[in-house]
């Protein structure tokens, strides 16, 4: 079969919008590196066809000669895709993939503008040291060695338990993590990376205030980075750990200006030493421009990052919980919340306070599990185990929410346990990459699997995989605009939806939000309108979905939101 450029050129072009017709052809290629299981694509590969040709095939350059052997390359891959079957629950429970080994143990990833993943978390044994590399996962090369690009950190941080975020820009900013004193692990540094998609490289961006291990960094509207929390130092006496310093100051960074202690904000209770707030706090910009803050234990806070900050605290509370169990925002200002006992909660950030409403609680209790936002704005839940890190009582079947019921459904059943330093991440094709789990654990994770929703098959029980709808996007818009989309003739579209690309660890994900988009459809031109409040869509990375007639999503068009004309 032969071997299609479209990956290379993609490297050649690492820092310019993958045009719709060559990011059809990546899904594709992915069969090309072994059976029809080895790709991240192949849930769009009976769609992707219809992509070429819906697209349009001169848009990024190419020749009819070109687009012709495109086709007839498409049409080849294609032909395994049908071997791929999730069997006849897959359109109400989804499906796993293979398991598929990794370089490092994938603790901390983050969805790239190119639709890559970049990770990093262990060395190559597994064992914690991220001061020694970091990978970065092009799933357009399938599943194999080929696919992993590892490079070794020469910034001198160890970003093991770091907070890391996708820019606006493109890079990917990585605060605090580990600190080696000797052989004696688990403190806090205060450097700041920067890593950069365009080249792969990770480099120094300067210092914060504190050092931080375990802390969380929110992107607001205005452009400006805020890390919380974070543990700074561990106290020993004659060689016995009898304490530890927290951060307990979040701190700002402005572009052009640099880094400030928000030190009118101080507070223990938020994300310092009160409950372990200072354990990657739950936090997300809410539609009052704030940073709402949800507590480990309940409280809710709001932080005003301007000047030197300052915190108010609600008078309403949620049910307890820990630093093990996620929180995701699943819509405008709206958050699901696992709390203790299985409870779960929803957060509406919409009025002049927060409410808390109770919904269905969740089967299982999922210590380190994840909770990833799908295309369709429904919550699936993964991994974790009854007690903390514990194989005897781990969970390998996942849990779906629905927004619209407030129920959950069982979904598949992975091969592998995902507990403590594992993560789940959304992905451009709607489906969810989950790897990791140990460093320490009862196992060694250092693979991944692939999770397809049930919103990917055909729901006639068939186990097959759905044709996808083609669509085309441009590759920036301003918010408070319209978009513009064209659509493959004879495609109806039923919903289109908007997710901000995640960054996860730690069964944590603040990043990912969700919107559906108002939209009008006049033959195979399709119009949606864009919120104009940044506070709803803080200028970054989304994936754009078209869900069709039969409810199947597009592979995502990768979408860059600002607020500039």
């Amino acid at each position: 079969m032969p071997k299609h450029p479209a990956a290379a050129a993609r490297a050649a072009q690492a820092d310019r919008p993958i045009p719709p017709r060559r990011a059809a052809l990546a899904y594709l290629a992915c069969l090309a590196h072994g059976s029809p299981r080895a790709g991240l694509g192949l849930a769009g590969l009976l769609g992707a066809l219809g992509a070429l040709g819906g697209c349009g095939g001169g848009q990024d350059g190419a020749s009819p000669a070109d687009t012709a052997a495109d086709t007839e390359t498409a049409q080849q891959l294609a032909a395994g895709a049908a071997a791929f079957n999730g069997g006849p629950r897959a359109h109400v429970e989804g499906a796993f993939g293979p398991v598929f080994t990794w370089p490092v143990m994938p603790i901390h990833m983050a969805l790239l503008p190119d639709a890559r993943v970049l990770a990093y978390g262990t060395d190559r044994l597994g064992r914690q040291g991220a001061g020694l590399l970091y990978t970065v996962w092009d799933p357009a090369l399938g599943l194999g060695p080929e696919a992993f690009t590892t490079l070794p950190n020469q910034t001198g941080t160890d970003v093991f338990c770091a907070a890391q975020a996708l820019l606006p820009g493109g890079q990917v900013m990585l605060v605090g993590g580990d600190l080696d004193r000797g052989g004696t692990t688990n403190e806090g540094n205060p450097d700041v990376n920067l890593f950069d998609p365009a080249t792969n490289r990770l480099a120094r961006a300067g210092a914060l205030a504190y050092p931080r291990w375990y802390p969380t960094l929110v992107l607001t509207p205005a452009g400006e980075r805020v890390v919380l929390g974070g543990r700074m130092r561990v106290l020993r006496s004659g060689g016995v750990v009898v304490g530890r310093e927290v951060a307990s100051t979040p701190e700002a960074f402005t572009p052009g200006q640099g880094w400030r202690r928000l030190a009118g904000a101080a507070s223990d209770e938020a994300y310092g030493e009160t409950a372990d707030s200072f354990y990657y706090p739950r936090a997300w910009v809410a539609p009052r421009g704030d940073v709402f803050i949800l507590g480990h234990d309940g409280q809710l806070f709001s932080l005003d990052v301007r000047g030197a900050g300052s915190l108010s605290r609600w008078s309403a509370w949620v049910p307890p919980a820990n630093m093990r169990l996620p929180s995701a925002m699943f819509a405008p200002g709206r958050i699901l919340s696992l709390r203790g006992s299985r409870r779960a909660v929803v957060l509406d950030l919409n009025g002049a306070a927060p409410r808390v409403q109770a919904t269905a609680a969740v089967p299982t209790n999922r210590q380190w599990g994840g909770a990833t936002v799908l295309a369709d704005g429904q919550v699936w839940v993964n991994g974790g185990s009854v007690t903390p890190n514990r194989l005897a009582d781990a969970h390998y079947a996942g849990e779906l929410w629905n927004p619209a019921t407030g129920l959950w459904t069982r979904t598949a059943r992975a091969a592998q346990a995902r507990l403590y330093h594992s993560a789940a991440l959304l992905l451009a094709d709607g489906s969810v990459l989950t790897g990791g789990g140990g460093a320490p654990g009862p196992l060694t994770q250092l693979n991944g699997e692939i999770y397809y929703p049930p919103y990917l098959f055909m729901a006639d029980g068939s186990g097959r995989l759905a044709p996808r709808p083609a669509v085309a996007a441009p590759a920036q818009a301003r918010l408070g605009s319209e978009l513009a989309l064209t659509l493959a003739a004879g495609t109806t579209a039923r919903r289109v939806t908007l997710l901000r690309a995640g960054s996860a660890t730690h069964a944590l994900n603040v990043e990912q939000r969700f919107t559906s988009l108002a939209f009008t459809q006049d033959g195979t031109r399709l119009r949606a309108a864009l919120p104009a409040s940044p506070n709803l869509l803080p200028p970054g990375h989304y994936l754009l979905f078209v869900f069709d007639a039969q409810g199947v999503p597009s592979p995502a068009s990768i979408l860059h939101l600002s607020t500039l004309a």
